[in-house]
C-alpha cells in the first residue's frame, strides 16, 4: 500500500515508461469492462453486453499490440476512442444518471498526458484535438438524452447512486493514475536535467583527465580576491622530462603520470586553495591568503610527495618523476596574470638551472 501511496502522491523516483502506462491501462480497461459486462447482464441490457464483449476484445488486441512492439501512440488512441464511443452508447441506453458522461470529461487530463508523452520528431500531438472531440461527443450525448428517453431503464434511484458513484471513483482514479504519472515523469525529467547540467558544469571547470579545475576557476578566484582586497600567492610546477616518459613508456603512462601527480596535488594544499592544470605538464596553484613563504613550504611537500611517487610504466619498470616549481605573491605584481607570469620566468629558470627545484627569488632556494 505504500507503494501505491507513494504513487499516486507522485513521491517515487520510477517513473514509467509510455509501452508501460499503456499496457497498465489496457490490463485496468480490461477489468473495467469486464465489470461493466456483468452488471449489464444482470440487469438485461443486452445491447451493451455486446458493446462491452466487444470492448474486451479491443483491449486484448491493444495488449497485445503493445507486447510485441507496436507504436503506444495508436494504443492510445484506439483507447480513447473506445472509452468516448462505450460512454456515448452507454447514456443513449440507460440515460446520464449514472456518470457515464464522466468518461468523456475525463479525456481531457489525458489529452494533455498523450500531447507530453508522445511528441516527438515523427508525430506532433495536439491536445485540443482530443478536447473538442470529447466536447462535440459530450454535447450531441447530452441533446440526445435530453429529447429521448432512455432504452433501458436500471432500476431506482439507490441503483442509479450506487452506479453513479462508481464511475465517478473509476473516472477519478483514472485521472489521478495519469497526473500522477505525468508528474513523476515531469521530476523524473527534472532531476535528469539538474544531472546533466550538472556534469556540465563539473567539464566546464575541471580537466577530464586530471579532475583539477582548469583557468577558469582560476580567474573566478581571482575577481573574488580582488574584490575582497586579499593577498595571494602562486605555485607553477611543471613536471620534468614529460616527453621523454611519453617517449619512452607512451602516452598512456604519460596520462597516468598526469592523474597520480594530480593526486599528489590535490591532498598536499589547503582547502582553499585552487589546483588547476595550467596546460600540458603545468599545474598552477592559487593559494587565497597565502603569501610566498605559504607557497614555499607547500611547493615543497608537494615535490617531496611527488619524488615518492611511483607510477607503474610497464611489467618490469616503474616510473619516477620529479618537479620544477616557481613561486611568486600578489605582493610583487598588481595583476594576476604578472603574478603568473614571475612564477613561470622563475619555473624556467628553475628547469634551466638543474630542475627539481623551488624557485622563489631569482636563484636556487
Amino acid at each position: 500500500m505504500k507503494i501505491l501511496w507513494d504513487y499516486i502522491s507522485g513521491r517515487t523516483r520510477t517513473s514509467l515508461t509510455m509501452s508501460q502506462v499503456v499496457i497498465f491501462m489496457t490490463v485496468a480497461m480490461l477489468g473495467i469492462h469486464t465489470a461493466l459486462l456483468l452488471m449489464f447482464l444482470f440487469f438485461n441490457i443486452y445491447f451493451m453486453v455486446g458493446v462491452n464483449v466487444a470492448s474486451l476484445i479491443l483491449y486484448i488486441v491493444c495488449f497485445i499490440f503493445i507486447r510485441i512492439g507496436k507504436n503506444p501512440y495508436i494504443v492510445f488512441n484506439l483507447c480513447y476512442a473506445e472509452v468516448i464511443l462505450h460512454a456515448f452508447l452507454a447514456v443513449v441506453m440507460v440515460g446520464t444518471s449514472y456518470g457515464f458522461t464522466l468518461y468523456m470529461l475525463s479525456m481531457t487530463p489525458l489529452a494533455y498526458y498523450a500531447a507530453y508523452s508522445f511528441n516527438s520528431d515523427k508525430q506532433s500531438v495536439n491536445p485540443m484535438t482530443y478536447v473538442i472531440i470529447s466536447c462535440i461527443a459530450y454535447i450531441i450525448v447530452r441533446y440526445i438524452a435530453a429529447v429521448h428517453e432512455p432504452v433501458y431503464v436500471m432500476g431506482g434511484k439507490e441503483v442509479d447512486l450506487v452506479m453513479y458513484s462508481i464511475n465517478y471513483f473509476i473516472v477519478v482514479a483514472t485521472i489521478v493514475a495519469f497526473m500522477s504519472t505525468f508528474l513523476i515523469q515531469i521530476r523524473t525529467l527534472e532531476e535528469q536535467m539538474l544531472n546533466k547540467n550538472k556534469r556540465l558544469e563539473v567539464l566546464s571547470t575541471h580537466d577530464t583527465l586530471t579532475g583539477l579545475f582548469n583557468r577558469r576557476c582560476i580567474h573566478d578566484r581571482y575577481i573574488k580576491a580582488l574584490k575582497n582586497n586579499e593577498c595571494y600567492s602562486i605555485i607553477l610546477g611543471d613536471i620534468d622530462d614529460f616527453k621523454k616518459v611519453n617517449d619512452t613508456y607512451g602516452h598512456s603512462c604519460g596520462d597516468n603520470v598526469l592523474k597520480g601527480v594530480a593526486d599528489v596535488f590535490k591532498t598536499s594544499v589547503r582547502r582553499d586553495d585552487v589546483v588547476c592544470r595550467w596546460g600540458g605538464e603545468e599545474i598552477l596553484v592559487m593559494l587565497p591568503y597565502g603569501d610566498k613563504d605559504d607557497a614555499q613550504r607547500i611547493a615543497g611537500r608537494i615535490s617531496e610527495s611527488i619524488r615518492n611517487l611511483v607510477i607503474k610504466g610497464t611489467e618490469d619498470e616503474d616510473v619516477k618523476v620529479t618537479m620544477t616549481f616557481g613561486v611568486s605573491d600578489s605582493n610583487e605584481a598588481s595583476d594576476i596574470k604578472d603574478v603568473t607570469r614571475i612564477a613561470d620566468t622563475r619555473l624556467y629558470y628553475g628547469k634551466t638551472h638543474g630542475k627539481n627545484c623551488i624557485i622563489a627569488e631569482d636563484g636556487l632556494e
